[in-house]
């Protein structure tokens, strides 16, 4: 089994090979910092697949990266089913008590905080641009590490109480509960998470547009309130990739300017552990076709129903005709 249940719920369109590939970085580093605070295994290898270019935790990975320990259950149906009911046994009081701190901490807003890196000059070299984005992306992921982390301790605390028989409602983040409520969000904390596209405050009329999206197809209900910790990832990871697109455009607008790429689009096209290639004297050989085969894949899959939610291992997975709901993504309820 696979699923994005935890972060990425709900309609999600692909993403382009560098974000999908980021998103990968990312999570496996943050998934790693959030098991190693709650006295888990660090995975060596990344739990997580890729699929249709959307990203999964994967279940066979995750296990056997945690073992045979008592606290392995609870944190793998918190990983992958947080809609579920399940409670950490009597046996696992290291990961209670490290649930306990990390949840006052992150509730107290004690998180880790960002350090971004200073903005190279204007006439930086291409190497120096690729260390620049290097150091904007690991000076974010500490807050993106407590983040992931935050959401696995609700999905701990919430399958808990669904288990004693309490009734839980959806959850949604801070900002997008603004939106639902009709509140002022930050609308550079709300977009595809995917660095090819900007955030809703690059795109004028956004919330109208969703207003009236919301209003046409089946409503997703408004929270009493945001959750302090569930839905904060997407919210986290969004605003963290402003800048990381930021720092890619310029890396992207100066390989085009030396010919190594045709148009600064086809950055976007080039999976982020090859992305070095991009400050590169020349071009390689293999770039321009696997710009055009990535390029013509993502275009397939946008003009295509996605795989489901959660997905089963070795089976052609199940789809779900929901393109027209791929904006409302940022809102959409986490179990």
């Amino acid at each position: 089994m696979s699923s994005r249940s935890l972060l990425l719920p709900g309609p999600q369109p692909p993403l382009a090979h560098f974000g999908a590939t980021l998103l990968r970085h990312v999570v496996t580093t943050g998934l790693r910092y959030a098991l190693h605070s709650l006295g888990a295994p660090m995975p060596e290898r990344a739990p997580v697949r890729i699929v249709r270019l959307r990203l999964y935790l994967d279940r066979e990975k995750l296990e056997a990266a945690l073992g045979d320990a008592p606290s392995t259950g609870a944190l793998a149906g918190a990983l992958l089913e947080p809609g579920g009911r399940g409670v950490v046994p009597a046996g696992a009081g290291a990961l209670r008590g490290a649930a306990a701190f990390h949840r006052w901490r992150l509730r107290l807003r004690l998180a880790r905080r960002a350090r971004m890196p200073r903005q190279p000059g204007p006439e930086a070299a291409a190497a120096d641009l690729w260390r620049h984005l290097r150091a904007t992306i690991s000076g974010l992921q500490p807050a993106l590490g407590d983040a992931l982390l935050g959401e696995l301790l609700a999905a701990l605390a919430r399958r808990a109480a669904r288990a004693r028989g309490r009734r839980i409602a959806p959850a949604v983040g801070r900002q997008a509960f603004a939106v639902l409520a009709g509140q002022n969000p930050d609308l550079a904390s709300l977009g595809v998470a995917d660095p090819l596209v900007g955030p809703w405050s690059e795109s004028p009329g956004v919330t109208e547009h969703v207003a009236r999206r919301l209003g046409e197809g089946p409503a997703i209900r408004t929270p009493r309130r945001a959750h302090p910790l569930r839905g904060e990832f997407r919210e986290a990871y969004r605003r963290a990739l402003n800048p990381i697109r930021a720092a890619y455009l310029r890396l992207a607008s100066d390989a085009r300017r030396h010919g190594l790429i045709e148009e600064i689009g086809d950055a976007f096209f080039i999976p982020f552990d090859l992305a070095e290639n991009l400050a590169a004297d020349r071009p390689p050989a293999w770039l321009p076709q696997a710009v055009s085969a990535n390029r013509a894949e993502y275009q397939s899959l946008a003009d295509a129903a996605s795989p489901a939610e959660s997905i089963g291992r070795g089976a052609e997975p199940r789809t779900v005709d929901d393109r027209g709901d791929w904006m409302l993504a940022p809102l959409w309820p986490l179990e």
